[in-house]
């Protein structure tokens, strides 16, 4: 009696999973998330299970392989045999922000939600990101998130990513919203806190530039000053590793001023046709962004410093201060 129960149990579940499977393969996935692998085997398993978890079932999960000369191709390729909705493509590496536009070109969900390979995300965050953004109608949602040590590190960058809680439970037009967390020194730009309407997307051609680091700052700055509806979940459902290597940690270098060079520039593009409230958001960000970098650049080479100083003296002076333009100069690296 007890055996046949237990069978007649086991035969319903398999049942009732086989009929979710079948019903989400039938209708369009509500979400795509986008994951790009480089170098990561070590953290692969953790990242996409937190994906596969989701209390939101449907999805489809695109991992794009970015030239990986580690275990990384063959891992994925196990986890996409374990779940239907894992797509895995690969490509000769050509850089993060060309491997998110490629994700972009596959999704075929309401919303997208970029996701790092080394990184893990809460079981409920995406359900509860795309019933705020359907109850409200939103462009996008954002959320916050906390860092985690791998191991214990020298000079890791203060980083924070938390949002004033009287921001919840409120609408805001983007460049308000964002105004408001620059003015608070709270505007962390990063792709993975924040749940984004795929139509929004397409009707603005918003892309990820390419070959810069810093892509993320260009990316979510302008998916801000063009949205108009936009909420905030107060809950920490992205936890960030910092490791040895990554992009986050890596010593700082003049890649890194040539790519703010380059936001400065896109941005001030944009706001050529934008508003004068607009632009004064864009003066806003960028003066705190920039004068920031050009800060960290005193330990860059004599050579890069000056190279520096002078566009900062002529064709940026508005956005970098006096006192930071002579640390560049005078500051010697310890």
């Amino acid at each position: 009696m007890v055996v046949r129960l237990f069978l007649s149990t086991f035969a319903y579940s398999i049942c009732k999973f086989k009929m979710k499977q079948t019903n989400t393969k039938n209708n369009p996935p509500k979400v795509s998330v986008i994951i790009p692998v480089y170098n990561t085997e070590k953290y692969l398993q953790q990242a996409i299970e937190s994906i596969c978890q989701q209390t939101l079932y449907e999805l489809e999960i695109i991992i794009i392989d970015d030239g990986s000369t580690d275990e990384s191709p063959s891992i994925l390729y196990q986890l996409a045999e374990q779940d239907y909705r894992i797509r895995v493509y690969r490509q000769n590496n050509q850089g993060l922000s060309i491997t998110r536009n490629t994700g972009m070109e596959y999704a075929t969900g309401q919303y997208i939600y970029f996701m790092d390979s080394d990184d893990w995300l809460e079981t409920d965050a995406l359900e509860l990101c795309y019933q705020k953004c359907e109850a409200e109608q939103l462009d996008f949602v954002f959320f916050d998130a906390e860092n985690f040590l791998e191991e214990i590190m020298e000079n890791i960058p203060s980083v924070t990513y938390s949002h004033t809680k009287e921001l919840e439970d409120k609408i805001y037009e983007g460049r308000n919203v964002l105004d408001i967390q620059i003015k608070k020194y709270q505007f962390t730009p990063s792709a993975c806190l924040n749940f984004i309407r795929r139509s929004f997307l397409q009707k603005h051609g918003l892309k990820f530039y390419p070959h810069i680091l810093h892509e993320d700052q260009l990316f979510t700055s302008l998916l801000y000053l063009q949205a108009q509806n936009v909420g905030l979940i107060k809950r920490n459902f992205f936890h960030r590793r910092m490791r040895p290597n990554s992009i986050m940690t890596s010593r700082f270098a003049w890649k890194n001023i040539s790519s703010y060079l380059t936001v400065v520039h896109e941005l001030n593009k944009f706001g050529q046709k934008q508003s004068y409230e607009i632009r004064e958001t864009i003066h806003r960000f960028l003066s705190q962004m920039l004068d920031a970098a050009v800060w960290q650049a005193h330990a860059l080479p004599l050579q890069h410093r000056i190279k520096l100083f002078i566009p900062c003296l002529t064709k940026y002076r508005k956005y970098v201060t006096l006192r930071t333009l002579a640390v560049l100069m005078m500051k010697r690296k310890k």
